[in-house]
């Protein structure tokens, strides 16, 4: 059922919802913060297996009783560690250890899911962040402000690494322990983006951001910076559009995500092709 849109944005009447609002607002901010790297790094998988570790998570959460977010967050902190040891066991072909703890999330999740409430365990699809406790505000607003201070204290020995690991080693660049804090800070994110936004939905708001940033080609900073915006308009219109057409927060949050990336697509295919009449069409010089 629509809400009307007359007399300004109402949401914010409920209390529930402005808490729903700074959590996408923190999560908008901590997403495309960490996940850029992971898709310079080309391991943009390595998020879907993350989310299906945090999936299997709460799948033994709810079988064995315990809490469902902080077994979500060491099923993908023991899933972090377990693909940087078979990336480094399978060598040139590394990406293999991804698959194998996808295949084993998926496997753990599906023969516990049986065991499960359906209901309880759907939720965790889609996420619940309209019904965010206390608790958990307080967990996203320190994991985004570790997350936002880790960014700007290592970010020019983070760009020193994306550029050259060999180059920075030789600069006396700690590479393999900043590429250990940002994995697991990535892990423990996509944990508990997973129980607020959904399973399903974490990863692609890890990715999308930056892929659509890349489009526009600005460079390393400008790249942080759009980045950043589009994964604030994506978490928060998410929240603003499933109040008022009663649709799933954090699917629509992807889908505004995927509506910029293809505008940016589009944009850059007609910038190429004026660029390329204004070419063809240029006066030929008579020296």
């Amino acid at each position: 059922m629509l809400k009307s849109w007359k007399g300004g944005i109402t949401m914010f009447r409920y209390e529930f919802m402005v808490i729903a609002f700074v959590v996408a607002l923190l999560l908008g901010l901590t997403f495309p913060l960490l996940g850029g790297t992971v898709v310079y790094k080309k391991l943009s998988s390595s998020g879907d297996a993350l989310a299906h570790s945090a999936l299997a998570g709460v799948a033994i959460g709810l079988v064995s009783g315990l809490q469902a977010l902080y077994m979500s967050i060491v099923c993908c902190v023991i899933s972090f560690l377990l693909i940087g040891l078979l990336r480094r066991k399978f060598g040139k072909h590394a990406e293999i250890g991804v698959v194998v703890v996808l295949s084993a999330a998926i496997a753990v999740t599906g023969i516990l899911s049986g065991y499960a409430s359906s209901g309880n365990f759907e939720s965790y699809l889609f996420g619940s962040i309209l019904l965010i406790s206390y608790d958990e505000l307080y967990v996203v607003i320190a994991l985004a402000a570790i997350s936002i201070f880790f960014f700007f204290f290592t970010y020019h020995r983070q760009m020193a690494c994306l550029y050259s690991e060999e180059e920075a080693k030789i600069a006396r660049v700690p590479v393999r322990l900043l590429d250990f804090l940002h994995s697991l800070l990535f892990a423990l994110t996509v944990a508990i983006g997973a129980k607020i936004v959904g399973s399903l939905v974490v990863s692609s708001m890890l990715v999308l951001p930056t892929a659509a940033a890349l489009l526009l080609k600005k460079g390393y900073r400008m790249t942080c910076i759009i980045s950043v915006i589009v994964s604030l308009i994506s978490m928060s219109s998410g929240i603003v559009l499933s109040y008022y057409l009663d649709w799933k927060p954090g699917a629509t949050s992807v889908g505004v995500a995927v509506v910029i990336l293809l505008f940016f697509l589009l944009y850059r295919g007609v910038s190429r092709a004026l660029l390329r009449h204004k070419r063809l069409n240029a006066p030929v010089s008579d020296q």
